[in-house]
């Protein structure tokens, strides 16, 4: 009789993996109807990577420093990258694109770059414990860069050169624990020998203006605006080998409308030739469209642009500022707080108009009645009824030369005018006649002058009356004390 021998049943591979695959997929499933972030790792890995595949002495080389991946960071840094400083020098350093929000510090020492950067649009609310939530203004699960290295390698390099991360620093995240580490770098073999026949640009850029479309070397138009009172753009070109000659052409003397700005490239070898076209467009007006001003009031002006033949206050210049938005052409001078915009009220005739950002008030310029003095502009005012002048005060006019102040004078030379701040509040002012300075005024209380002159006068009188009596009384003893010690003799 044969023995029965029992056998442990083994499940075969077959059934476990698709087992194991359906529990982790509803696994997963689960944590992100959740909301939980199922992302494996939470590591940031910090690479240096070039588009470039060939280079030779003399040309740029680019080299973008990338993450990986951006979880919600609100800083990161210091990063070093490091790169072979007897085989090219450094020409520039631009921050990320997609990192608009980030400020960047970056510091070169030698060969190694070290660059550090915060987020300045981070948002701070607080949950529903009380507790702050800080939250980033930016997030990406693709590759990002973090910036862009531009070198340029030396006449006499040859190999290969080498650019590499040092360190990766620390990435802050409010949300989670981020760990960074470096990662690839980039070995760049030094190929071409003899002359080059390299005529593209590495960069183009144009001083207070955006070029569209984005710069690219082997695209070769472009264009941008600028206001109209620019006449001349600085066009900065990075040709991408250093022996390429560059000649700019018709970036000076601009004329209203459009203007063709030419970029003329000669390689190294004589024969090989670039040219890129700038179209730059001088507007006609430097007003932004629709660009307008509310005041405290709530009263709406349009901006425009002064007419060639205004006349601006003396000591006033031209530049440009950002009101509610705009930026707009704009008069400052020195000192004085408001400044002057040429404007619309829907009403009256376009005119100048002093506008005083903290307190919001928009008033019309009109020279006739306006004193600008160092740090104030005062307007004058028509006195209120309510407002009694003193009776030592006589109507009078001085000219100035430049305005007539109506005004009033006393018997000591005070010259008085009524006038408005900035602010709007009206007082009366001193003006010195030979000076022009002004100073606030305050009238001497008549009031309390009688009174005193009157407590003057009683206790003059009590004085004089308490000497009499003092006196009457001092005579009166003598008299006592002289007619005891000295007694007059009786009659008989």
């Amino acid at each position: 009789m044969r023995k029965k021998t029992e056998r442990k049943k083994t499940a075969s591979p077959a059934k476990i993996l698709p087992a194991l695959f359906a529990f982790v997929f509803a696994s997963v499933f689960m944590l992100s109807c959740l909301g939980v972030n199922v992302r494996a790792d939470s590591e940031v890995v910090v690479s240096a990577i070039t588009r470039q595949n060939s280079i030779g002495p003399g040309d740029i080389l680019i080299v973008d420093v990338v993450a990986n991946w951006l979880p919600g960071i609100t800083e990161f840094g210091p990063v070093e990258f490091n790169f072979d400083s007897d085989k090219a020098d450094y020409i520039s350093f631009e921050q990320g694109k997609d990192l608009t929000s980030y400020v960047f510090y970056e510091t070169k020492v030698d060969g190694t770059l070290t660059v550090t950067a915060k987020d300045q649009m981070s948002s701070v609310s607080v949950d529903e414990s009380g507790d702050e939530v800080i939250t980033a203004s930016f997030r990406s699960e693709y590759q990002v860069v973090l910036f862009s290295v531009v070198l340029r390698l030396l006449p006499e390099s040859n190999g290969e050169v080498d650019c590499w991360i040092g360190d990766a620093g620390e990435f802050t995240s409010p949300a989670e624990n981020i760990t960074a580490r470096t990662g690839s770098g980039v070995t760049l073999p030094i190929t071409r020998t003899g002359l080059s026949s390299d005529a593209t640009i590495a960069s183009l850029k144009i001083r207070g203006a955006t070029i569209t479309p984005e710069f690219n070397p082997n695209i070769t138009d472009y264009s941008c605006s600028v206001e109209r009172s620019v006449s001349e753009v600085q066009v900065n070109v990075i040709a991408n080998n250093l022996w390429a000659a560059v000649i700019i052409d018709g970036n000076q003397h601009l004329n209203i409308g459009e203007n063709i700005v030419s970029i003329n490239v000669t390689a190294q070898d004589g024969s090989s030739h670039m040219r890129y076209t700038i179209h730059v467009e001088r507007r006609e007006s430097d007003v932004p469209n629709n660009a307008s001003l509310v005041d405290l009031d709530g009263n709406t002006y349009t901006f425009l642009d002064a007419p060639n033949d205004a006349v601006i206050p003396s000591g006033f210049t031209q530049t440009t500022r950002y009101i509610n938005g705009y930026s707009v052409p704009v008069y400052t001078r020195d000192g004085v707080t408001s400044v002057l915009l040429y404007l619309f009220d829907g009403t009256q005739s376009p005119g100048f108009y002093f506008y005083n950002s903290s307190a919001k008030t928009v008033r019309r310029y009109e020279p006739e009645k306006t004193i600008i003095e160092t740090s104030q502009i005062l307007k004058l005012a028509d006195i209120p009824s309510s407002v009694v002048i003193p009776d030592e005060f006589k109507p009078e006019t001085f000219d100035t030369g430049s305005i007539v102040l109506p005004g009033y004078s006393n018997k000591d030379g005070d010259f008085i005018i009524y006038l408005s701040d900035e602010s709007g509040i009206c007082d009366f002012y001193y003006y010195d006649k030979i000076t022009g300075s002004i100073s606030l005024y305050r009238f001497a209380d008549k009031k309390a002058e009688l009174l005193y002159s009157y407590l003057f006068d009683v206790f003059l009188v009590v004085a004089i009356i308490e000497a009499v009596i003092i006196t009457i009384t001092v005579y009166i003893v003598k008299r006592m004390v002289s007619d005891r010690t000295n007694p007059r003799p009786k009659r008989v």
